[in-house]
């Protein structure tokens, strides 16, 4: 189980869940080594930017980061490093906070480990930053490749049929090297149980399935399908609409409703 005495680094960050924040507080009031170094913590961050807003890194920040984080690593093996060139910042905020202080107070001197361990999450802060940074250029590239997808109608039927109320509209569309077979019907009937119904593509006398749907309770329906999902080298000719028992059909087994050469 993890101490609670190592929770205070999230603690302090606001990364705990509301359930670890409150088990946090609790140790917290009878643990005076984890307040004295939330004392310290607070009053070495007091002047730290946190609220500010995010702007877009410098082109060479990556590899200054990376680099940051790599000497990072060898932080425990130079210990007469420890309170120099790391603590530089820390030492510029206390000259900086110097007239603030109080006449006669002892300011407390900061634990090494302490500020190795904010030295170490401010770097990783900045090397989050630089990802999320680096995903939203990668999503928006991805965005910007789906825009240049174009559609271009080839052709557009209107299927003729027995009844005067249904009506339907194929279309063929080319999307770059693919292509598509689009249909929307109005005015069908209601279906019964598992009745459906499916779309054809036919060659003479033999029919290839296209897409299965149901009518809404407007009759109105409609169907996407691929023509790449259609077997090598298929001829067809025309389309139809049957009302079929149920979607295992592989052949029209009921009424041929609606058709149109395309």
């Amino acid at each position: 189980m993890r101490n609670e005495c190592d929770k205070i680094i999230d603690y302090f960050n606001d990364q705990l869940t509301e359930e670890e924040k409150k088990e946090f507080e609790r140790h917290l009031e009878n643990c005076e080594e984890c307040q004295a170094e939330l004392e310290e913590l607070t009053m070495l961050t007091d002047d730290l930017p946190f609220a500010s807003e995010p702007v877009d890194p410098p082109k060479d920040m990556k590899d200054r980061v990376l680099e940051a984080v790599f000497a990072e690593e060898q932080l425990d093996s130079e210990e007469s490093s420890d309170l120099e060139a790391p603590d530089k910042t820390i030492v510029d905020l206390d000259s900086h906070n110097e007239e603030s202080r109080e006449p006669g107070k002892a300011h407390p001197t900061p634990h090494p480990w302490i500020i190795r361990g904010l030295v170490a999450a401010l770097t990783l802060s900045l090397l989050g930053n630089v990802v999320t940074l680096l995903n939203q250029d990668e999503t928006t590239e991805q965005g910007q490749q789906q825009q240049d997808i174009t559609d271009e109608v080839a052709e557009r039927v209107q299927l003729k049929g027995t009844s005067v109320q249904a009506n339907a509209t194929a279309a063929l569309i080319q999307q770059d090297n693919k292509n598509l077979l689009t249909l929307q019907a109005e005015g069908l009937d209601q279906l019964q149980g598992s009745e459906v119904y499916q779309v054809w593509l036919i060659k003479g006398e033999k029919p290839y399935r296209a897409g299965t749907f149901v009518a809404n309770q407007d009759g109105e329906g409609a169907v996407a399908y691929s023509l790449e999902d259609l077997p090598e080298d298929v001829d067809w000719d025309s389309v139809a609409i049957s009302r079929e028992p149920d979607a295992t059909s592989e052949t029209p087994q009921g009424e041929v409703i609606m058709s149109s050469n395309l």
